[in-house]
């Protein structure tokens, strides 16, 4: 099979996993909370462990894959992670005792196992394709995440509602380690460059730190505008269920105007891969970053009118989840080949990811002393802030010039 429709198939089976489990969590909030003794802010600060776990341990696994080439262990690896992370949320419907030490557990491991993919799945299509198609790849990808968090939080129910709770999750257990199992043997023969002689370790790693050294302004200040970015967009999607609930007094409703969401990522994240191909990783995310924040100002400003707010909202998600091509696509061009899963895991696990994390602690903290739509439009701050950010993202023609091939082995 040609290489990069191999790594194509492989890694997508492994974005559709990772991105679903992601939800996994949430989801079990709803089954949690009815639990005796078990509070939603006790539910929340979990969710805060896993979401900052992820983007503390990108960037050392990063490095190590960057050291090893071992992208393709390491990706099944923390889809096999997430998979253990299901089994530990299942022991509390099993005994309710071991709730809270269940579901501590089950967040470490996610947040473990989360770190993971998408460094290393940018990384083994960015090394499968021409730089000109690597991009539309990610994009392509990257809908298949987005399929993710569409079908799974229901198919998680609907396996629960079946067989039982804690066997239901079991289930899912056993799918996510299969899983990882097929993935790994579907890359266990992916090298990042194949016909290049293996450099010494000490030598390399040495020349890699070089490198990073010189890519240090752009990758901080990239990283830093994420972050920004991430506590505005991660700190308010996380509560606009119950928002749209509390504004429409409806679930259903609220349901179904969050399905949008990920509907329209599916096909957003390959129209923004193939932009960022066109146009530049720069000026993407510019224009993705500007239109989130009208669009999110839009959402709250019509937050009562159900056709308005929900078009608004559309296209909040549209550009909203369209970061893995735009990010680690941009990210790809930019930077050579040997640091680019390390460079990948600073500006998502460290930028998109842990700013998730803090921006879910502020809207949290906001929530303590004023409503939860003031709260949601005081995050438009973190909005505003990315956007003034912006200019400071080095341009291309500012950036060190270093000799890449641009023609990788697709066969």
């Amino acid at each position: 099979m040609n290489r990069g429709i191999r790594s194509l198939i492989f890694t997508s089976m492994g974005h559709f996993s990772n991105d679903g489990n992601f939800l996994l969590f949430p989801v079990l909030i709803t089954y949690y909370s009815l639990i005796p003794g078990i509070s939603l802010i006790l539910l929340g600060a979990v969710a805060i462990i896993y979401n900052a776990l992820s983007g503390l341990l990108s960037t050392p696994i990063g490095r190590f894959a960057d050291r090893t080439d071992s992208d393709a262990l390491l990706l099944a690896l923390g889809i096999g992670i997430n998979g253990i992370s299901v089994g530990a949320f299942a022991i509390p419907f099993l005994d309710h005792g071991l709730t809270v030490p269940a579901i501590v557990v089950g967040s470490v491991l996610l947040g473990f196992g989360q770190a993971f993919y998408h460094p290393l799945g940018a990384t083994i299509i960015t090394e499968s394709f021409e730089r000109k198609t690597a991009t539309k790849m990610l994009g392509i990808n990257g809908s298949f995440g987005s399929l993710g968090r569409a079908v799974f939080p229901t198919i998680i129910v609907a396996v629960m509602l079946l067989v039982g709770d804690a066997d239901g999750l079991f289930l899912i257990m056993l799918y996510l380690l299969i899983f990882a199992l097929v993935i790994y043997a579907g890359l266990r023969h992916f090298r990042r460059n194949p016909d290049k002689p293996k450099k010494d370790k000490s030598g390399s790693n040495t020349e890699n730190r070089s490198i990073v050294k010189k890519y240090s302004k752009f990758l901080y200040i990239l990283s830093m505008v994420v972050f920004i970015r991430a506590m505005f967009l991660t700190g308010t999607i996380t509560f606009i269920p119950t928002f749209l609930t509390s504004v429409y007094h409806s679930r259903t409703i609220a349901v179904e105007i969050v399905t949008i969401s990920f509907i329209t990522a599916i096909f957003g994240q390959p129209y923004f891969g193939s932009l960022t191909t066109k146009y530049g990783g720069r000026k993407i995310v510019t224009f993705t970053t500007i239109v989130s924040g009208i669009a999110f100002a839009s959402f709250i400003y019509f937050a009562t009118n159900i056709i308005l707010s929900g078009i608004s909202f559309a296209v909040f998600a549209f550009v909203t989840y369209s970061g893995f091509p735009v990010l680690l696509g941009y990210v790809g061009q930019v930077v050579p080949r040997e640091i680019s899963t390390t460079s990948n895991a600073l500006v998502w696990g460290f930028g998109n990811t842990l700013g998730g994390a803090v921006g879910i602690a502020v809207i949290d903290g906001f929530k303590v002393f004023v409503s939860l739509g003031d709260s949601l439009t005081l995050m438009l701050i973190f909005a505003l802030a990315a956007i003034i950010m912006l200019p400071l993202i080095p341009k291309n023609n500012r950036l060190p010039k270093i000799e890449i091939p641009e023609s990788k082995s697709e066969s």
